[in-house]
């Protein structure tokens, strides 16, 4: 087995040399850290500032680019781009200057501006769905969806395949399986995921058997997993899948807060899906928290006649629950349509597209040196570590050539050598913002990596 190949002794060994060593070259970070406890749990304003690592956090002071600067002045290569909150690159000048502007001139109406026309309309272009609204976050758009799908269909069910992450709401924090209902976290009520189906990824038989039930509103997948490393879709997966799903009198919905980095209007565009709806999210790459949902002429149909303010109505009539009072911003839509026509073109997508193959194949071929039977996936600029021969097809799969002791020793030997990974379960991805001396600096400091914590052949 390719796991086999790891030398286990090695990795815990060096784990602790470098734990060791960025404890000693952090010291700012940590003295903030302990300052924070004061006032926030762990420390930090959000939990996975801390809770996605095992080592110390990173304090950030300033970030250009693809790199960023921490408070004790150590400059890192970002290859996780803030989980693709960022794949457009720190401070991207167009960004900031929409920014800039819009704050200078009111950031917030509880009104339209005209750049939402503007952002709509090329949003619809280059993913292929007619209307939009924006949220907050991806989150908060699959549950607005979920929510149309359930007026619309009039049925309760969503279907999601194992391996998903949409968001922490609870429409898509549980699952349905041979054990029953259950939560997918802590903290949840008990009842709460018993409108939800869950099955592996690529099977199509489990796919037809829970849409015969009769009672699935919509179907919510990303285009491909991204959350446990990247799992493919067989070629005739989704094609079959789409049938099923409008032959069972269910929606289709893809959630591409992730893959639209993948590709100019996203995974949708570049593989001829035909969703009825998609959700977009991570700011659009531009480091501003916020998402948007496309949909279909039908559904925006039923949308409109079904929304409303959430105010006491007189005549007992309902309303789909949506939006929020800082959704759709002034600030916000100003930054959407400046990425969208300023940053995501076709030209910046190729550029990437061309250091993604770099990435990969320069990472296979350090498999190669080391005679490890191991494979780097590829789409648009996101590769990975994949420890065996064949790309995963399902959860079950991915788990058997994944070692997270491996992977989060990784992360610190790269921190230790100013290159950042974020997350254990994702590989590393070019931005809008990296170069090919980017890339090789990253495949410099893998092969490194791979050397001291695997055995020879």
């Amino acid at each position: 087995m390719s796991l086999e190949r790891l030398d286990q002794a090695a990795i815990h060994a060096l784990r602790e040399s470098e734990n060791i060593e960025f404890a000693r070259t952090h010291l700012r970070s940590l003295e903030l850290r302990e300052r924070g406890r004061a006032s926030m749990p762990n420390g930090v304003p959000m939990s996975w500032m801390t809770g996605l690592y095992e080592h110390p956090t990173i304090f950030p002071d300033t970030g250009v680019g693809a790199w960023f600067t921490d408070v004790d002045g150590h400059r890192y290569l970002d290859m996780n781009q803030v989980d693709i909150a960022g794949f457009l690159g720190f401070a991207p000048e167009p960004v900031t200057r929409a920014l800039t502007d819009r704050a200078s001139r009111g950031s917030s109406y509880l009104l339209p501006t005209e750049d939402a026309i503007a952002a709509t309309q090329n949003l619809a272009e280059r993913v292929g769905l007619p209307f939009w609204q924006f949220t907050g976050a991806a989150s908060n758009s699959n549950a607005e969806l979920i929510r149309l799908a359930r007026v619309y269909t009039g049925r309760d069910r969503v279907l999601m395949f194992e391996g998903k992450y949409h968001g922490d709401v609870v429409d898509v924090l549980g699952r349905v399986d041979g054990d029953g209902p259950r939560a997918d976290t802590p903290g949840m009520a008990s009842n709460a995921s018993r409108g939800e189906v869950t099955i592996p990824f690529n099977d199509m038989a489990s796919l037809e058997a829970a849409l015969a039930a009769g009672d699935i509103a919509c179907v919510l997948s990303e285009p491909m997993l991204t959350n446990f490393n990247i799992i493919f879709p067989d070629d005739d997966f989704w094609p079959r899948a789409q049938a099923l799903i409008r032959e069972a009198g269910a929606l289709l919905f893809f959630d591409e807060a992730h893959t639209h980095s993948f590709a100019y209007g996203g995974l949708v565009n570049l593989w001829g899906l035909k969703p009825d709806a998609v959700t977009v999210g991570k700011g659009l790459g531009s480091g501003v928290p916020f998402a948007a949902y496309g949909m279909s002429a039908d559904l925006a149909e039923v949308y409109e006649a079904n929304s409303r303010p959430p105010s006491p109505i007189e005549d007992g009539s309902a309303a789909i629950t949506t939006g929020g009072t800082t959704y759709a911003s002034a600030l916000i839509m100003a930054v959407a349509r400046a990425a969208l026509e300023e940053c995501l073109s076709a030209e910046q997508y190729a550029r990437v597209d061309a250091l993604g193959i770099r990435l990969a194949e320069g990472l296979e071929a350090i498999f190669a040196r080391r005679s490890l039977n191991w494979r780097a996936p590829l789409i648009g600029g996101r590769s990975g570590w994949v420890l065996g021969p064949e790309l995963p097809r399902n959860t079950v799969d991915s788990a058997a050539t994944m070692d997270i002791f491996f992977s989060n020793t990784r992360r610190v030997f790269m921190a230790n050598r100013g290159i950042w990974e974020a997350l254990d379960t994702a590989g590393p991805a070019c931005s809008f913002a990296h170069t090919e001396a980017d890339v090789d600096r990253y495949l410099e400091v893998s092969e490194e990596f791979v050397v001291r914590t695997t055995t020879p052949a």
